[in-house]
């Protein structure tokens, strides 16, 4: 971890895909896409303000609501740092995803999850981060050479 990377407690991940936008923004807007690289189960409201859950067998469900939305082009959401808790009732985090489409037709996907409290909160979202993006790239049939 750098310097300022200590100092902010953010991860910050870049995707360079041969996905289209409008591609990208399904596969991390609709439940039925999430679901097939993110958690084991969801329920959300894919809107600003929407709320729901992501769900993992191994780790429980996690409380998130739905920040910003403009697509194809921006998502953010918050979502909680205890399982079973609400947003009012534990710490949160703030995820970003910025998709920039990109002259060859593909596009750069941003992820930015912001918020924590302690470094080793940080650490190991960054390593989830990691898991999760590579499922990602699977179900978008892109090479592991695609996050920087």
């Amino acid at each position: 971890m750098t310097p300022s990377q200590a100092k902010k407690l953010e991860v910050e991940k870049t995707l360079r895909l041969s996905a289209s936008p409008d591609r990208v923004w399904r596969a991390i807007t609709e439940a039925d896409e999430i679901g097939t690289w993110f958690p084991d189960s969801i329920s959300w409201e894919a809107r600003e303000g929407g709320e729901g859950w992501f769900g993992w067998e191994k780790y429980g469900r996690y409380s998130v609501r739905v920040e910003a939305f403009e697509p194809p082009r921006f998502l953010a959401w918050r979502w909680a740092r205890e399982p079973g808790k609400s947003l009012d009732e534990t710490d949160t985090t703030l995820v970003e995803w910025t998709l920039t489409p990109r002259d060859d037709g593909g596009t750069t996907l941003h992820l930015r999850e912001s918020g924590f409290k302690s470094e080793a909160y940080r650490d190991d979202n960054d390593g989830g981060w990691d898991a999760e993006l590579g499922e990602l790239l699977e179900l978008l049939g892109e090479p592991a050479t695609a996050m920087r």
